[in-house]
């Protein structure tokens, strides 16, 4: 049996560590039923802060367990009500009630933004991470992962990652033990020089040696100078790091895509082929705001 968490619910606990809890509430008048099992993580993906534990268990069943059944995040729209469940504060077996406040978010913490979150006004505090978010057929629509607020308090807009995301690389992370995704090897500038130089593009900052992006002659920035600046992907423009990845995501490695690069006065085109990498440990930094 397999169980779907975030990932930076579980990167800080120890392998021997991790423990699985189920509950039984029963009736109204009666304490739960909590049963413990041993957990081990399958594999994750911090980019999208997903984790997938293995869960052991052995002899009777104290609790009996019942999969959500899984909606679809594609088709979701602004007003729909839903239901967050989490242990928030570590009052297990909470649940609250809301709507679905905007959709396609980007979550831009980390080295790559998630995409495509879906943004509640359900209260959803430290606790809630990793739970599901349920629409009002109970389905599972998403997974709640962050808080974005200004007063650095639970006060603010949640965020989940889409169920249709957590499918996919659910399945990718069974199968081989990691998400594999589109890697052209490129750094980019912080998107404000390009602002405030006002260049239409992405200013690539540094090259992967050995990388697609150099395999395909991109040029990176050298003493100070401008190097080559990003127009297009597949002749869709681009104007911040995050449109680059949104058109990753939707790439499989051995891809092929276009590059049209400014480079001195002229534009060129580029072609660069997708590699799959796994992720190396000192990757995965990644810190949540819950």
């Amino acid at each position: 049996m397999h169980v779907v968490t975030n990932y930076h619910v579980v990167r800080e606990i120890g392998p021997q560590d991790l423990q699985v809890v189920f509950l039984d509430g029963g009736k109204d008048d009666d304490l739960p039923k909590r049963e413990v099992l041993k957990g081990e993580v399958v594999g994750t993906d911090p980019f999208t802060d997903t984790a997938v534990i293995r869960v052991f268990s052995s002899g009777k069943r104290l609790v009996p367990m019942h999969p959500l059944p899984l909606g679809e995040s594609a088709a979701l729209e602004v007003g729909q009500s839903v239901y967050a469940i989490g242990n928030p504060f570590g009052l297990d077996h909470s649940m609250s009630k809301g709507i679905i406040s905007g959709k396609s978010r980007t979550l831009d913490i980390g080295e790559r933004p998630i995409q495509g979150c879906i943004q509640t006004d359900a209260s959803i505090n430290p606790g809630n991470s990793g739970g599901p978010l349920l629409d009002a057929a109970g389905r599972v629509i998403g997974v709640n992962t962050a808080i974005l607020t200004a007063s650095g308090t639970s006060a603010g807009v949640g965020l989940a990652i889409p169920v249709d995301t957590v499918k996919r690389n659910v399945e990718l992370i069974l199968k081989q033990g990691f998400v594999s995704r589109g890697f052209l090897g490129i750094t980019f500038a912080p998107d404000g020089i390009s602002d405030a130089l006002q260049i239409p593009g992405i200013i690539v900052f540094s090259v992967v040696s050995n990388s697609p992006a150099e395999k395909a002659g991109v040029r990176p920035m050298l003493n100070g100078t401008i190097g080559d600046v990003i127009t297009t992907l597949d002749e869709k423009p681009v104007r911040a790091g995050a449109d680059i990845f949104k058109l990753l995501d939707k790439r499989v490695p051995g891809d092929v895509v276009a590059l049209e690069v400014r480079r001195a006065r002229r534009s060129e085109d580029g072609a660069a082929v997708v590699e799959a990498r796994p992720l190396e440990e000192n990757e995965q930094r990644i810190e949540r705001a819950i």
